[in-house]
């Protein structure tokens, strides 16, 4: 009864100790805008003086007319964040020269000589959402035709410009790269009043997104095993992998223990648990977990460590054997001698030497 008692109890305890990561997840401005809190999860709305300055958050929201919502500083007043949450309906404003399809989002800086010099759409990393992003964003002139003016688009991350250009009328530009964020990071996408420092028709559209994990680049998952009194008990994922097709195998391996058995759930190709057949027994240590990597072509790499070096020389005359890494910069591989043989064979390592030999005649 008492060894029954205690499989119950380890089979209690594996059920709970499959680890599950965060899956993959991905961030819309346009799809995840809202007027009804700000910050919105990840997203806040607001305004700066400086690139480097404080991030003040705008407070008042409305829907105009033609539907559209809004973030801004107060009732008519900017800075301000716009967003047209139709799915069918384009919003058309200044007599035709500003169009706005379902989904579009625009913002303008303050009005000019106020502080509010910059509009400020800003992402925040989440709780247990650091890692690897892939960051996309794209923006165009916020007016059409003779209407638009010029415009200056900013990214910045943590305070830092990482991006910038200024923006002729009617021009667009974008900025796409991989950025390592911890929790509570933040990644700003600023506007202000172009090179002339005027307002008037120097707004962005913007469409911006952020995924995380930014790429998956096929490798094997980790984890690490849990043990409690010769058993092993769970096992807790360190790295999930990626390019997953099937249930990876699960070996259970060390330890001074036998029997464990695991199986792995893959869920998008990627590895979000360890679910513990047997806890074996008798384990005195940490066991190892080893788990296959995702579909891969066997290959074989072969590597010369050696080469073999054959000179074909004239007896009598003096030379010097030369060797290259790279083709182009040689050095004597030996000491300059006279041929006392028509042929001579050496040996050299090719991590030292090289891998490209010739000999010279030497006066």
């Amino acid at each position: 009864m008492k060894t029954n008692r205690l499989v119950l109890l380890l089979s209690t305890s594996l059920a709970l100790l499959s680890i599950t990561p965060a899956l993959s997840q991905s961030y819309d401005l346009s799809r995840d805008f809202s007027i009804a809190a700000n910050p919105n999860g990840v997203w806040s709305y607001g305004w700066k003086g400086t690139i480097d300055g404080a991030f003040t958050r705008l407070t008042v929201t409305r829907t105009g007319s033609a539907g559209e919502e809004n973030w801004g500083l107060a009732p008519g007043q900017l800075p301000v964040i716009y967003h047209n949450p139709s799915t069918t309906i384009t919003i058309i404003s200044d007599g035709g020269l500003g169009n706005y399809p379902p989904g579009t989002v625009w913002f303008n800086a303050g009005w000019d000589g106020w502080p509010q010099n910059f509009c400020v759409i800003r992402f925040t990393v989440p709780d247990q959402g650091g890692g690897t992003y892939l960051l996309e964003s794209a923006v165009r002139a916020v007016l059409d035709g003779a209407a638009s003016k010029d415009a200056d688009y900013h990214v910045v991350v943590n305070n830092v410009e990482v991006f910038r250009q200024d923006l002729a009328p009617n021009s667009a530009t974008g900025y796409t790269n991989n950025f390592n964020l911890a929790v509570g990071d933040t990644v700003d996408f600023m506007t202000g009043r172009g090179p002339d420092g005027v307002q008037y028709g120097s707004g962005l559209k913007i469409q911006a997104t952020l995924s995380h994990p930014a790429i998956c680049t096929p490798h094997k998952a980790r984890a690490t095993a849990q043990w409690v009194n010769e058993f092993v008990v769970g096992a807790t994922i360190t790295d999930g992998g990626c390019g997953y097709t099937n249930a990876p195998l699960v070996l259970v391996q060390g330890g001074g223990g036998t029997g464990a058995t695991a199986t792995a759930v893959v869920v998008d190709g990627v590895v979000t648990a360890i679910k513990m057949v047997s806890a074996g027994c008798c384990y005195t240590s940490t066991p190892k977990i080893v788990i296959a990597s995702p579909p891969f072509v066997p290959t074989v790499n072969i590597r010369v460590s050696k080469v073999k070096v054959t000179q074909n020389v004239v007896l009598g005359r003096k030379y010097v054997l030369e060797s290259s890494h790279d083709f182009t910069t040689w050095t004597a591989a030996g000491p300059e001698f006279i041929a006392e043989a028509e042929m001579i064979e050496s040996e050299f390592d090719v991590d030292v030497q090289g891998r490209f030999f010739r000999t010279r005649e030497v006066p």
